[in-house]
């Protein structure tokens, strides 16, 4: 029988992913308080740095595209000059080339895979039972189309789980999941929503739970979490189950 996936949450898309002896660390190094999200804490932050559980262990960090409330350069610097790591994975970037950031990370000898927005697949086999496929995505809305943006399938075992981060919903049609059933799929609050309605998502999201993220805290009182509150309230009892990740440190397992 497979072995059970833990995710925990840190803050808005950042996961930290257990599967048997592989650690993943996504979307997770930022701290950003002008960004209209929430930042994980700074306790968190000093766990996921200091080599504190939960993040007493990451074999891999990865990022699905590199704005502020995603990625933080200085964090992942840190992060880099104080644990030791089997790779890094995220969009190749012109600015951070020119930081020397690629640089600093070939010092530190942990292995770097960037992603190149002109390939639409790539695979990337992470240990004999952990596959990740970064699949070339639009950014929801349109004036941030030309940002380099990925959905991560990360297949743990037999189990797949889709990370959509901020994929455009209204462009995507995700058929390039083929026949396969996920485990989970991972959608933020407003592709949540639209699930419901199919105002303006018209493709196939197989998956036996959607796990909404990307959402405020709980004690953050925004007209974002009262318009995801409806959906959970009217989301239809028959098809996938609806899981919510909101709350920081929160673990589920699938």
């Amino acid at each position: 029988m497979d072995a059970r996936i833990q995710v925990t949450l840190t803050a808005n898309a950042g996961v930290l992913l257990r599967y048997r002896d592989t650690a993943i660390l996504l979307d997770a190094l930022f701290s950003d308080e002008k960004q209209a999200f929430c930042s994980p804490s700074p306790e968190t932050l000093e766990k996921m740095l200091g080599d504190e559980p939960p993040f007493d262990r990451v074999d891999y960090v990865m990022f699905t595209h590199l704005h502020g409330d995603h990625f933080s350069e200085e964090l992942t610097r840190e992060f880099l000059s104080r644990r030791t790591v089997k790779g890094l994975l995220l969009p190749g970037s012109d600015k951070l080339e020119q930081s020397g950031f690629f640089d600093f990370v070939k010092e530190t000898g942990t292995p770097c895979y960037t992603l190149t927005e002109h390939a639409l697949k790539t695979v990337f086999r992470l240990s004999p039972d952990v596959q990740v496929i970064a699949y070339r995505t639009l950014h929801l809305d349109k004036k941030y189309h030309d940002v380099p943006h990925f959905c991560f399938r990360i297949a743990f075992g037999e189990k797949k789980l889709l990370f959509t981060s901020d994929a455009d919903y209204t462009e995507e049609t995700f058929t390039f999941l083929g026949e396969e059933t996920l485990r989970a799929a991972f959608v933020n609050p407003l592709f949540f929503s639209d699930l419901q309605r199919r105002r303006f998502f018209h493709g196939l999201l197989p998956a036996e739970t959607v796990v909404v993220y990307h959402l405020p805290f709980p004690e953050e009182e925004e007209a974002l979490q009262r318009m995801f509150a409806q959906a959970l309230q009217t989301w239809p009892e028959e098809g996938p189950s609806a899981v919510v990740l909101d709350r920081q440190l929160q673990t589920i397992e699938l």
